[in-house]
């Protein structure tokens, strides 16, 4: 299982999205059966580590920045892309388990 940290995310709209990605950092989304959609924020340096291919298999463990005690464990349901630029990320989705 790999642990990947993420901040929550309160503007929302392609123009912070935008600054996001200039800063290193991928908009992301938890949802799930019991909890509202979060939307959230992670680093893309610590997706590095991830082989995203067959991405559907791979279990994550979403901790909250400097809270010890906020823990997802998640799924990868969606990730989207680039349109030109294959290798850059664009969005994650990710779903509770």
């Amino acid at each position: 299982m790999y642990k990947i940290q993420f901040m929550k995310r309160i503007n929302t709209g392609k123009n912070f999205s935008r600054r996001l990605r200039i800063n290193n950092k991928i908009p992301a989304i938890i949802y799930g059966k019991k909890i509202q959609t979060l939307p959230i924020i992670i680093n893309n340096d610590d997706l590095i580590h991830i082989n995203l291919q067959n991405f559907y298999k791979k279990k994550i463990l979403l901790t909250l920045i400097n809270k010890k005690n906020i823990l997802f464990k998640v799924k990868i349901i969606e990730i989207q892309y680039h349109p030109f630029k294959m290798n850059k990320l664009y969005h994650i989705d990710f779903f509770i388990i």
